[in-house]
């Protein structure tokens, strides 16, 4: 028996807070608070892929990366299609505007600036990471 798909998925992005940078782009249908928190346990864990090491040498630094959504995708629709246009249009930083506000989650959060891109997931979306 299967799991039931997910209402939602996220598309978020991590952004390093000391150069207001964009380092990650990633989907989940976790609410986005626990979803940082796995992949700070992962990177304290040892795991070893490009983000991972990105993210270690924050937490070393006394940071932690800011989590924001960049599109919601219902339940029923395609979050892979999402996320590599997340991605692709990331991916042309000419085309972007800095620095870029991106618009407060809730009613209570801030907007997320982002002065710099530098994806550690350079790939068109799913789980294969690259560094370029």
């Amino acid at each position: 028996m299967t799991a039931p798909r997910p209402s939602r998925f996220l598309i978020y992005g991590l952004v390093d807070p000391r150069q207001q940078c964009l380092r990650y782009i990633g989907k989940t249908h976790k609410r986005r608070e626990i979803r940082l928190q796995e992949h700070i346990a992962a990177a304290q864990a040892g795991e070893t892929s490009h983000v991972y090491r990105w993210l270690r040498a924050l937490l070393q630094s006394g940071h932690l990366p800011d989590i924001f959504v960049l599109e919601r995708v219902p339940g029923t629709d395609n979050w892979e299609e999402a996320e590599r246009r997340q991605i692709a249009f990331w991916r042309a930083p000419h085309e972007i505007n800095f620095p870029y506000t991106h618009p407060p989650q809730t009613r209570k959060s801030v907007p997320t600036i982002i002065r710099s891109v530098r994806l550690t997931n350079m790939h068109d979306g799913g789980a294969v990471e690259s560094w370029r």
